[in-house]
């Protein structure tokens, strides 16, 4: 919930501090989406369960509407029900909507919206939520029975040790860890190219253990190597482009793009150089994806299909996550790459599986002209190309 209202204040800001109607369009999409993927439905969910409803597994935005939409004697289930738009939320999700500058309007799915009808419709499902929420806290405060205490140590000894055991779960060996105020110093082997992600995956991991960390430094064992550090903001990024995936794919090809924003930045690097960077890894996961699955693509296998157009998809949420970290034409670079592969993901839809082995070019492009790329950590910052 937390990373979830940190992003939604994030696109709010951004959509405040446009300077055109592109960028505030982007921002109210951006919005829309994550209230309707995390307030929503998680809104819901609790509602049903409060009714008694059966609950589908992994239900779609338009099954909760439908289920919520009959039970018409409870208000709340029709309140929360008009605050989901298929139209809108499907043509969000599949990037089908751009900015008609002719018109002067947004277009979700060919189909032209006011811009301020969607951000308005975004801050009244919000406001729905939360007054859910607080009156569920009204309820919890007034049936002290209700409330069951949290035993569990809360001082900086238990926060440390489930801080190592995140990293541990995560598969990356922390050999000490100290405190500073908000810093957390965790004292690491080396890291190369192949434990870069999972050093990442340990860090987000921590972040959800222990949210009162702002700052997070991993010292390598090396002392020639300078130590990777990211602070609240990168992970707060990382957090919610991996929240709505954990129980469905691993993340971090996707997470890991804004903690590398975030910790180049604040190793000293340009913000080109970091956007670079970003590019590569990003590219590099879409063409390892698509030459991976090529031999079923080749045998018109439409779950390779859907498996390639949904990581180049995730690898374009997760480089515009990234490119909001960055500023100017770095961050613009990072943004076109996120709209080109985001086109090609719906250009591809009703393409047949063989076709998408000689697809995607674009990312290969990426890949050629941005080689070889700088990662500080792993070479020490004097040599650190690879």
């Amino acid at each position: 919930m937390l990373s979830s209202h940190r992003g939604q204040a994030a696109y709010l800001d951004a959509y405040n501090r446009a300077e055109y109607q592109e960028e505030q369009a982007r921002a109210v999409t951006d919005l829309h989406r994550a209230v309707l993927e995390a307030d929503v439905k998680r809104t819901a969910a609790v509602v049903m369960q409060l009714l008694s409803m059966p609950i589908p597994q992994g239900p779609s935005l338009s099954t909760i509407r439908d289920l919520l939409a009959a039970e018409v004697s409870h208000p709340l289930c029709k309140i929360l029900a008009s605050t989901i738009r298929s139209e809108w939320r499907n043509a969000n999700a599949h990037e089908d909507f751009r900015w008609d500058s002719v018109n002067s309007t947004l277009l979700l799915g060919g189909q032209s919206a006011d811009l301020e009808e969607v951000l308005d419709a975004a801050i009244r499902a919000r406001a729905i939520c939360r007054g859910f929420e607080h009156g569920v806290a009204v309820a919890y405060a007034q049936n002290a029975s209700l409330v069951i205490s949290d035993a569990e140590d809360s001082s900086y000894v238990g926060r440390d040790l489930s801080i190592v055991q995140a990293a541990g779960e995560a598969r990356f060996p922390v050999l000490d860890i100290r405190r500073q105020g908000s810093l957390v110093r965790l004292d690491v082997p080396d890291i190369t190219i192949e434990s870069l992600r999972e050093a990442f995956r340990a860090i987000l991991r921590a972040a959800i253990a222990d949210p009162s960390v702002e700052r997070w430094e991993l010292r390598q064992a090396s002392p020639d190597r300078p130590p990777l550090r990211v602070d609240r903001t990168g992970a707060n990024a990382g957090l919610q482009v991996a929240e709505h995936l954990w129980e469905i794919v691993d993340p971090l090809p996707f997470a890991s793009l804004s903690l590398l924003a975030n910790a180049m930045t604040k190793a000293g690097e340009l913000a080109a150089t970091t956007a670079s960077t970003v590019l590569v890894l990003a590219a590099a996961h879409v063409v390892g994806e698509r030459d991976r699955l090529s031999p079923a693509l080749a045998h018109g296998d439409p779950a390779a299909k859907d498996e390639l157009i949904k990581t180049a998809r995730l690898v374009s949420e997760g480089a515009r996550a990234a490119a909001r970290l960055l500023k100017g034409p770095a961050d613009r670079s990072l943004l076109a790459f996120a709209a080109v592969l985001a086109g090609d993901c719906h250009r591809l839809r009703g393409s047949p599986p063989y076709d998408l082995v000689h697809e995607f070019v674009p990312a290969d492009r990426t890949l050629r002209r941005h080689m070889p790329v700088r990662l500080p950590w792993v070479t020490g910052i004097e040599n650190s190309a690879v």
